[in-house]
């Protein structure tokens, strides 16, 4: 069979597997708990509610099942909750496409053109006799490795790259995106093999990703009826936007003559949304179960305290699967979710909040402690601490201060940082910018999300900022810390363009020159594009 159309097949049938992983657990936990009015919406929704739960769900269950039990009964498992999901559609409306809203049509023709480019993007293409793969494969080729490693082995897998002669655990290593691809792998059987899964896996980050806009936006502005459904809209459609690499990549293929296999090479980089997805489906799906806390916890205000600690029960869930999803994606979550706590108690609003965020925390700690413990056994990192203080690098000066005193160098970076970051977020900067002109603080304090978004993008931008991580050459930590401020701004962009760009009353700030704002943003958006 031609290889191409082996992969797409194979990529095709592991994303049909994949609501039993990613979709059904969520979606029962959500009706049982009755998780963001899960009850009262309508199918579609509920669907994609289902979907975001499932990343706060799945991966620590399945983990603890697999590994404290056996990989055979987390299936069992993943069986019972395909049972209870069928029982419970059972009970609700059936709506065919034809019946659906125009709103819900959009978006579900939006996911299906996503999966295509994102199967058809991480494919290898066979052209004669030559295969060529896709340049995710230079990450992609061991974490393959490591789920078919699982699929054989159980969890943790015994290491693949390392056989010092006798089997070895695998244990440094976040792995718990991989489980549910190992997942499908088994279900998929001889059809679906470790690649076919990982693949759509990416597929799926991306439509996670999409859910979590939707729903974000929803919970953070309830009383806008219909209207949210441009909102997100507009959101999904900031997932295609990058930042102004395009030119500095041009200039560096200028001056050496070579061409350049992504334009996100040339810096200590902020991957785009569609980069992300595509490249670490894990970070984008610690993001993701990351931001189902923290929704998890705002729909837990003004509750009654049983209810309050049901819910962030579940952010427990959320925090224990972010964890073992991404260590460095989960510390910018972790940090800022002390730091959010210490807001409540100094405010003194909404108190109530405090121990069943306490409580989530020591949930969290508890249901990761043997991913932990196997951690922190595991060693390596050559006995250096594995994160350390560092500013931003901007890779285009390294070369000229490489050799200066660690102070001087620090100094420079920290200020060309403002450019540094103009290039790496481009339209998401100057909306940010944007968004606090739009923004007085009357409204910021009218608006519990407006606050939490300002702690974490802070969070996001200190942690980025300051500190590199030391395992691998790259700076990880800084690549990733960066997704939940990424995340903020994205939402941030979406309040602009609809306050300056998508309206024909500009905000009265803004009146005499609105214009310009319009024009400024709209260049940035088409650069990014």
């Amino acid at each position: 069979m031609n290889f191409t159309l082996q992969d797409i097949l194979g990529a095709a049938l592991a994303f049909c597997l994949f609501p039993l992983v990613i979709v059904f657990p969520g979606y029962v936990v959500g009706w049982v708990l009755d998780i963001f009015d899960f009850k009262h919406r309508q199918p579609f929704v509920r669907l994609g509610i289902g979907l975001i739960l499932s990343f706060a769900v799945s991966p620590i269950l399945l983990h603890l099942t697999s590994s404290l039990l056996s990989f055979n009964f987390a299936l069992l498992a993943l069986t019972g909750f395909a049972a209870a999901f069928a029982l419970i559609v059972l009970k609700d409306k059936i709506v065919s496409l034809s019946e659906t809203k125009g709103n819900v049509k959009t978006f579900i023709w939006i996911g299906i053109a996503w999966a295509v480019f994102a199967i058809l993007s991480l494919v290898n293409i066979q052209w004669g006799d030559k295969l060529f793969f896709s340049v995710t494969s230079f990450d992609q080729t061991t974490r393959v490795s490591v789920i078919e490693a699982m699929t054989r082995t159980g969890i943790p897998p015994i290491n693949p790259g390392y056989y010092p002669g006798h089997p070895v655990q695998l244990t440094f290593l976040y792995y718990f995106w991989y489980i549910l691809d190992s997942m499908i792998d088994a279900m998929g059987g001889h059809y679906v093999d470790a690649r076919a899964a990982l693949n759509a896996s990416s597929a799926w980050a991306g439509l996670a990703l999409m859910a979590v806009i939707a729903l974000y936006l929803r919970q953070r502005d309830a009383n806008r009826g219909d209207s949210i459904w441009r909102s997100a809209r507009i959101g999904i459609g900031l997932l295609v936007v990058s930042g102004l690499d395009i030119f500095p990549i041009i200039l560096l293929m200028a001056r050496t003559g070579q061409i350049v296999g992504s334009v996100d090479v040339w810096n200590t980089w902020i991957p785009s949304w569609i980069a992300s997805a595509l490249w670490v489906p894990h970070h984008v799906a610690s993001l993701i179960a990351g931001l189902s806390a923290v929704m998890l916890a705002q729909s837990a205000r003004g509750k009654s305290t049983s209810k309050q600690f049901a819910i962030l029960a579940i952010a427990g869930l959320g925090f224990a699967s972010a964890l073992g999803l991404s260590i460095y994606v989960s510390l910018v979550f972790i940090v800022f979710w002390g730091i959010w706590l210490l807001a409540i108690f100094l405010q003194k609003v909404d108190r109530s909040l405090i121990l069943p965020m306490i409580f989530s925390g020591i949930a969290a700690i508890l249901l990761t402690s043997p991913f932990l413990m196997g951690l922190f056994q595991g060693g390596g990192g050559g006995g250096q601490f594995p994160i350390i203080f560092e500013i931003r690098t901007f890779l285009q000066l390294e070369s000229f201060v490489k050799d200066w005193p660690p102070i001087a160098r620090s100094l420079i970076m920290l200020a060309v940082l403002p450019i540094n970051y103009l290039f790496e977020l481009g339209f998401f900067f100057v909306a940010g910018l944007y968004w606090f002109k739009i923004k007085d603080k009357s409204i910021l304090q009218s608006n519990p999300f407006y606050q939490v978004e300002i702690l974490l993008l802070v969070v996001a931008f200190l942690i980025g900022s300051c500190l590199r991580s030391t395992l691998i050459t790259s700076n990880d930590l800084g690549w990733r810390a960066w997704l939940p401020g990424q995340f903020v701004l994205l939402i941030w962009g979406v309040d602009v363009l609809e306050k300056l760009v998508f309206t024909s009353k500009p905000v009265s700030s803004f009146t005499g020159e609105s214009g310009k704002n319009r024009n400024l943003l709209l260049v940035f958006l088409s650069i990014g594009i």
